[in-house]
């Protein structure tokens, strides 16, 4: 059975990053590794449109957002988390985890933060070190607006250090580093970058690397400015940075401006399909990467996901709480319009067969006629 991963992550990978994984090892500590390294780092910045020192561990997204803390916050150090999905709940575990205080603004699953409510929790602690948010909640498939929280930060606080998990966000949707201030932003490979996992990847302004100097914080492995132009200081994957050279040569020469324009058009396409046949869409501020859908009464989604396996359509449940309540649609990275309708028509298969009534094919059709109006 031909398979189609709808995941956000793992995503799909591209035939020509296949290849390029496919080369022969060399040896890292090389000029012909230095160069190769080199190349990927400047084509990095720009795809996180920055001009700041990027830098590579070899591990998952997790790894990056443990680096963001360890090397910043010292201990009983506050800083602030938003939790609105289990990605910001990380946050909170992280800054804990580290002898950090956090000082939590919880969301309800599907919401969003308000640069006002920020603004109000550093008022009431003045020594807020950092701030930690997600571009995009990956558990909600919600956006959040870090354009309007990096810029109230830059104007009013701009000691502090903001912080942004983009790792569902990098290559999918348009997050501007440096116009934004994001003093750390935070990607992985096995997203929008269409490669397997095994690279997390970090942006460090130099206000963040200078408190970085200061601080007196213990950390081996992921140690952020020790990575800086080190070539790996630690034996790096040598195929993933070839894959990775080449996704984003990928995501370059298809252009910035295009890639969005892609996603964008997809998450409407799956949104407005969704809404079609009844169904309602978990987030109040969804971002382009995935979609989370919310399923009818006595709809188990695990039941849902299992129908549309079945028919080769691979989607991810909800987390935590949301578990069999809703289903996850990526569309972030390697996802063309074909794709979007292959999923859609699988999802109403499923749904169909589980029992619930709704006029079959519409989702399918007003995808086609989004598309079509494109």
């Amino acid at each position: 059975m031909k398979r189609y991963l709808m995941t956000p992550g793992p995503t799909p990978i591209p035939p020509e990053v296949s290849l390029a994984l496919a080369k022969p090892i060399i040896h890292h500590r090389t000029d012909e590794f230095k160069k190769l390294f080199d190349e990927t780092i400047k084509l990095l910045k720009s795809v996180m449109q920055t001009k700041n020192d990027v830098v590579i561990f070899s591990s998952s997204g997790s790894g990056a957002m443990e680096a963001a803390v360890s090397n910043l916050i010292g201990e009983s150090q506050k800083a602030i988390t938003i939790n609105a999905g289990k990605f910001g709940e990380r946050w909170t575990k992280l800054v804990k985890a580290f002898g950090g205080v956090p000082v939590e603004l919880k969301y309800e699953y599907g919401d969003y933060a308000k640069a006002e409510d920020i603004q109000k929790a550093i008022e009431k602690n003045p020594d807020i070190k950092a701030v930690y948010i997600q571009a995009s909640e990956t558990s909600t498939a919600t956006a959040h607006p870090i354009d309007e929280i990096g810029l109230m930060l830059k104007e009013k606080y701009p000691e502090i250090v903001f912080v942004v998990d983009g790792i569902t966000a990098y290559g999918a949707i348009d997050v501007k580093t440096d116009r934004w201030n994001i003093d750390i932003g935070i990607t992985g490979s096995q997203k929008a970058l269409m490669l397997p996992p095994g690279l997390s990847i970090i942006s460090i302004s130099q206000k963040a690397k200078t408190i970085i100097k200061q601080n007196s914080n213990k950390y081996f492995y992921f140690d952020i400015l020790g990575e800086i132009g080190a070539y790996g200081k630690f034996t790096p994957p040598v195929g993933l940075i070839f894959g990775l050279k080449e996704s984003v040569s990928i995501i370059l020469n298809e252009g910035l401006g295009n890639v969005f324009k892609r996603h964008s058009l997809l998450a409407k396409a799956t949104r407005e399909a969704a809404k079609a046949i009844g169904l309602k869409l978990l987030s109040k501020r969804p971002v382009d990467s995935l979609t989370a859908i919310v399923m009818p009464d006595g709809i188990n989604s695990s039941d849902v996901i299992k129908q549309m396996k079945e028919l080769g359509v691979e989607v991810s449940n909800g987390q935590g709480h949301l578990k069999g309540k809703i289903i996850r649609i990526a569309h972030l990275g390697y996802f063309f319009k074909p794709d979007i309708i292959v999923g859609i028509s699988a999802l109403e298969i499923a749904l169909k067969q589980l029992g619930v009534e709704f006029n079959f094919g519409e989702a399918t059709t007003k995808a086609m006629e989004i598309f079509s109006d494109e």
